[in-house]
């Protein structure tokens, strides 16, 4: 690993070297920024769109813990404008639960402001990291989190930070990111109340509620011990990536790395017996992991036809130096305890994942088409009934999605993945109509059939439903 993470090091090192030497504009533009004003009076070309919306879902089959959760009413907003010379872009979402007292997700994909040039790209605030092609439709959360709404839902949200794009020519571009903030995932929530863990998202899956002690059937008692907030918020990120074009910007090949806290805040636990012998005391205690992603992928764009092929790891044991000081492991091992029992386990893994990752998108106007595959490369033991973790989402996958348009108003679309090497199913096809140009019907359905235990998707093998919703865009 320290030979990986070298190589890393030294593309930052050299990369801000030789933008150093080359340019001077960057700083310049973080000078300008900061002395610029944003008050309302500098303010224009603001436009402002989105929708609201009310949506219903059925459950096709009978889950051991059936959720309340069946109707809910959505807000989006997405707003562009100008503050003098610099661009604002902002995205942000809500649910609202209707029966369940109340409850609701709310989500920030995109905040920030942005200028730019013909060589320069600087921009502040909650952004996506378009690095890797691939991760949103097999909804890996390694680089962006998931946005979490819903269960196969491929929305993200974005890293909070500063990320610069300087393109000294026109086949050639070198983007950065640095942050000193860490802003967690804000979906899907858990809170630990009175002993009970709960969750306001519906697809979540539970932790075990009852244990096997003595032969006996035994309650556990959840305590959540809350760390400092600037323990969660207070984390470094530094990452860089190089993407160089050519055959008139139809062939592209990049790489990167970036070194940030994990999209998950981990969970290690301890659990022992109550004193009054008539439960299991587990004590949940939340930190921040850093973790190394770094990949490359190569683009090639044949007329209507775009190929993807990519490579990805993600080191949850990486560490660099003492300014991004993360967890000593060896700490770390004599803190995070072991327990096992007939219904759950606590035994923390931190797995190095690789991945080999390919796609082919072919987009004829009336219709889209794309055939994918992921392959993961890596061994990997965690099992889904860990104490707060999951197994890996897909071994040996293949998908394939279609949309059709058979009018501007109307269109269809189908999803299916299947695993080779887990044989699950995962089935999700919608259809839409807009009528009045300012409303949208949606009706789709979601179905998962996952007959190992072993899989990422078996504890979601009876959340298979059918939804409707009504969208009124403004």
């Amino acid at each position: 690993m320290k030979c990986h993470l070298s190589h890393i090091l030294a593309i930052i090192s050299i990369s801000f070297g030789t933008l150093a030497n080359t340019t001077n504009t960057s700083f310049n533009l973080f000078e300008a920024l900061s002395k610029s004003d944003f008050s309302y009076s500098r303010a224009s070309n603001f436009d402002f769109d989105g929708h609201i919306s009310y949506e219903n879902f059925q459950r096709l089959n009978e889950p051991v813990k059936r959720s309340d959760f069946e109707d809910w009413a959505g807000f989006r907003v997405n707003v562009t404008g100008m503050f003098g010379e610099y661009d604002f872009h902002h995205e942000s979402e809500a649910r609202f639960y209707i029966n369940n007292e109340n409850q609701i997700n709310f989500s920030l994909p995109q905040t920030y402001l942005e200028y730019r040039d013909s060589r320069h790209r600087l921009s502040v605030g909650r952004q996506l990291l378009n690095w890797n092609e691939n991760e949103f439709y097999w909804q890996l959360d390694r680089i962006n989190y998931n946005q979490g709404f819903y269960l196969l839902g491929e929305k993200k949200e974005g890293l909070t930070g500063i990320q610069y794009d300087y393109r000294p020519h026109e086949n050639f571009k070198l983007s950065f990111f640095f942050s000193y903030l860490n802003v967690p995932a804000l979906n899907p929530s858990i809170s630990i109340e009175n002993g009970s863990v709960t969750s306001n998202s519906e697809w979540v899956r539970g932790v075990p509620e009852r244990t096997k002690f003595q032969d006996e059937s035994v309650p556990l008692y959840y305590v959540l011990n809350m760390p400092d907030l600037k323990d969660i918020v207070l984390k470094k990120s530094l990452g860089v990536r190089q993407v160089t074009s050519w055959n008139k910007g139809n062939s592209e090949f990049s790489f990167y790395g970036i070194y940030k806290p994990e999209n998950s805040i981990r969970q290690n636990a301890e659990a022992f017996m109550d004193e009054s012998l008539d439960k299991i005391n587990v004590i949940a205690n939340p930190i921040v992991n850093h973790h190394l992603v770094y990949g490359a992928q190569f683009k090639q764009k044949l007329g209507d036809l775009k190929l993807v092929f990519g490579f990805d790891v993600n080191d949850p044991n990486a560490k660099i130096g003492k300014d991004f000081k993360v967890l000593s492991f060896d700490e770390l091992k004599d803190q995070d305890k072991v327990f096992e029992s007939d219904f759950f386990t606590i035994k923390p893994s931190y797995d190095k994942e690789s991945y080999f990752h390919t796609t082919a998108n072919l987009n004829r106007g009336n219709y889209m088409a794309s055939l994918n595959y992921i392959h993961l490369l890596s061994e990997n033991t965690r099992a889904s009934d860990d104490f707060f973790g999951d197994t890996v989402k897909w071994k040996r996958t293949v998908g394939t999605r279609l949309r059709y348009y058979f009018t501007d108003y109307f269109n269809v679309m189908g999803d299916y993945k299947y695993d080779l090497a887990r044989k699950d199913h995962i089935v999700k096809s919608e259809a839409s109509f807009t009528f009045l140009s300012r409303a949208t019907v949606n009706i789709g359905m979601e179905l998962i059939k996952s007959p190992q235990s072993n899989s990422y998707w078996s504890a979601y093998r009876a959340n298979d439903t059918v939804y409707t919703s009504l969208k009124l865009l403004f």
